[in-house]
């Protein structure tokens, strides 16, 4: 099945030659293809339910408003009622993670390019970070039930999280893609591009900057140094929000069978491990 020819011609023009499925990978339900058209090819992705087609508006906000090297061109989007459709520039040079290359560099230079850019007035504001860990500790059993961490662990450490959690600032007026992670981030011959802008929002440059860096550990690549002085910080939010999420069952914009809960477990090891290491946390068993 393809991509709605209505909004298609909506979107790109009436130069549309074919189409084949893409399979992004990516954890919602819209729809993904290779489409042919006379000026060249081109990525279209389609929402079709409620919750995808929220993130494909807000995507093409980011789209339509703001130009630079970190993100694809845009070409059109195009929406009914209960469909959305997207065309963008399709990154046939663009090396895709995992692995990440051996420099990482590019990919927070664009976050630097990404912070510096007027976010759309239209994007939601982050409001104050609500506390995960507290929520742990009020129910420690899901959190307890991955496995990653003992009892004992969560006891001697739960209040130094909590602290440490409670001076993450997420508030601001800053450009956040707010999902930076290995798939969405493609590496080409102009830096680092980042896709997916799905759950874009206006907030704290940092929060890209914590995603980035958990992203490099958890796929094993070499973390370079970087400017972060709320690094424990949102690491320990960050880990309190990968132990909160992890266990719940899956939102309803997700993919049924969707792997997202088993991916962000994976990621709250290695974001266990950073904050231990940020906050000299005693590991025990």
């Amino acid at each position: 099945m393809g991509p709605d020819l209505e909004l298609l011609r909506a979107a790109v023009g009436e130069g549309v030659l074919a189409w084949q499925p893409l399979d992004t990978g990516g954890y919602t339900r819209s729809q993904a293809w290779r489409v042919e058209t006379q000026d060249g090819p081109l990525f279209v992705k389609q929402a079709d339910d409620e919750g995808s087609l929220h993130m494909l508006r807000r995507e093409s906000a980011v789209y339509g408003s703001v130009a630079g090297s970190f993100l694809p061109d845009f070409v059109g989007f195009a929406d009914s009622d209960d469909q959305g459709l997207l065309a963008i520039e399709l990154l046939e040079d663009a090396s895709w993670p995992p692995p990440y290359p051996d420099d990482v560099g590019p990919l927070f230079e664009a976050l630097e390019l990404v912070a510096a850019a007027p976010p759309p007035p239209e994007l939601p504001a982050c409001g104050p970070w609500r506390p995960r860990w507290e929520r742990v500790a009020d129910d420690p059993q899901p959190f307890l039930h991955l496995g990653l961490r003992s009892r004992e662990w969560l006891e001697i450490n739960i209040d130094t999280l909590i602290g440490a959690e409670a001076r993450a600032v997420f508030e601001g007026d800053e450009l956040v893609h707010n999902d930076v992670y290995s798939g969405n981030v493609g590496f080409t011959s102009r830096g680092a591009v980042l896709v997916d802008w799905g759950a874009a929002m206006r907030g704290s440059r940092w929060i890209d900057l914590a995603f980035a860096l958990l992203s490099v550990r958890a796929e094993g690549a070499r973390v370079p140094r970087v400017d972060f002085p709320l690094e424990a910080h949102f690491a320990a939010a960050l880990a309190g929000h990968l132990a909160a999420e992890a266990p719940a069952p899956l939102p309803a914009w997700a993919e049924p069978g969707s792997t997202l809960r088993q991916d962000m477990a994976s990621d709250l090891a290695h974001a266990l491990d950073w904050v231990g290491e940020l906050l000299d946390l005693p590991r025990l068993p």
